[in-house]
């Protein structure tokens, strides 16, 4: 079966128990449900985890306009763009200083480089036949339990789809379909006496 709004709904709906739909316009409650929600939700899992599938480059020129203050140079950020992965070869991480060694503000990068600034970031992916099948997986799940309230007045289905979304993470995690950042390694009282 080919990967469709409406099956990845259709998805959701099954682990809810409900009917399943032809489409997303149909008058149901099931179908206004996803309907309302798909777009957002779809949006906000790309968002939240560095899905593979989803990722793209960029090299942006720097803006002839400057910062107000703060920052030397300014970058308009790709019309899909959805979370920043990496500037340059430095992951995209906030750093412990008091002002952050750049700034995203609205659909600008804020830095001190004079560019042109390379960056890998997630992007918005709006075919269902480039989703990886982990996250339509996930996006199943996450979907269901979104709609869950509405659709089954139940709490303990609903936190049974929040803990199959997690489920449906791990699984994604393992097959290396999201990239998790580097883990730092705690101070050890035994590997400083070393050094």
């Amino acid at each position: 079966m080919a990967v469709s709004k409406v099956a990845i709904a259709n998805r959701a709906l099954t682990k809810l128990g409900e009917a399943r739909i032809i489409a997303l316009d149909d008058d149901s409650q099931s179908s206004n449900t996803m309907d309302s929600m798909f777009d957002i939700v779809c949006e906000a899992e790309l968002r939240a985890n560095l899905w593979h599938f989803a990722k793209a480059r960029a090299e942006l020129p720097a803006l002839s306009e400057h910062p107000a203050f703060g920052y030397t140079h300014q970058f308009q950020l790709p019309s899909d763009y959805l979370r920043l992965v990496k500037i340059s070869d430095v992951r995209a991480t906030p750093r412990p200083t008091v002002g952050g060694w750049y700034s995203i503000e609205g659909n600008r990068i804020l830095i001190d480089h004079p560019g042109p600034l390379r960056i890998r970031y997630i992007k918005r992916v709006d075919d269902p036949t480039l989703f990886d099948a982990l996250f339509v997986e996930a996006l199943a799940c996450r979907l269901a339990a979104e709609a869950c309230e509405t659709l089954t007045q139940s709490n303990t289905k609903k936190q049974a789809m929040w803990a199959e979304y997690e489920q449906a993470l791990q699984a994604a995690r393992r097959a290396n379909a999201i990239e998790r950042p580097a883990l730092a390694i705690s101070d050890d009282t035994w590997l400083e006496a070393r050094n």
